[in-house]
């Protein structure tokens, strides 16, 4: 009869060595991983901010202010008297719970540019609440665009001012089809608890220590 082999209690412990370093090299493996992943969700999800904020500029009727059926100011010219008007606009967008849990998409404009766009398009105008968030609020900061020409007629200030921003330097009318650039700064930010309290007034000078998540240019069309 064959004599029955076992391993040695050294090839046992061997084999458990090799066993415990290769799990622990696929775990120092998965961590980068799922920064990778995680990193690529934030990439998808400003995206589909700067897409949004696109559309919304150049596609809403809701930024016109209207008296019935009648445009008082068009949507172009609203979107210059907010900007002009301070210096800067904001816009809002996130995502939120509505009445049955469903997830919606909220943008619009700051509350502060009530006056200057119409009343529809002022974020959560539709009942939204920024306490119902389903994830970050992206608070995207418009002003005028470095790629306004300075010649032959100026169409912003010559430098940044004291918040790092130009100025837009002429009336509405001299900014003709698609000239009217502007810089969108994105800041992506936690929502406020169930009790609200979400600051909506944005002043660059309380932003300026902090980097802004993506920078990017539009025109909005006439």
């Amino acid at each position: 009869m064959a004599e029955k082999t076992a391993f040695s209690l050294v090839e046992v412990v061997l084999a458990l060595g090799v066993l415990f370093v290769s799990i622990l090299a696929l775990i120092g493996l998965l961590s980068p991983m799922l920064q990778s992943v995680d990193q690529i969700e934030k990439i998808d999800e400003i995206s589909s901010v700067v897409n949004s904020v696109n559309s919304f500029l150049q596609n809403s009727p809701l930024i016109a202010i209207r008296d019935g059926q009648t445009i008082q100011t068009t949507k172009f010219e609203a979107i210059y008297e907010a900007v002009a008007g301070g210096d800067e606009a904001t816009v809002f967008v996130y995502r939120y719970y509505d009445d049955n849990d469903n997830i919606r998409l909220a943008i619009g404009f700051s509350s502060d540019e009530s006056g200057t766009v119409g009343p529809n398009s002022i974020v959560n105008a539709s009942g939204a609440e920024f306490s119902e968030s389903a994830g970050p609020i992206y608070r995207v900061v418009l002003t005028a665009s470095s790629a306004l020409p300075l010649r032959p007629t100026p169409m912003r200030s010559a430098d940044r001012n004291g918040v790092g921003i130009y100025t837009l330097t002429n009336s509405f009318s001299d900014y003709e089809e698609g000239a009217l650039a502007l810089e969108a700064r994105v800041f992506a930010e936690d929502p406020p608890g169930p009790a609200g309290g979400f600051e909506q007034g944005t002043n660059l000078s309380t932003l300026a220590d902090r980097e802004p998540n993506l920078v990017f240019n539009t025109a909005v069309l006439r």
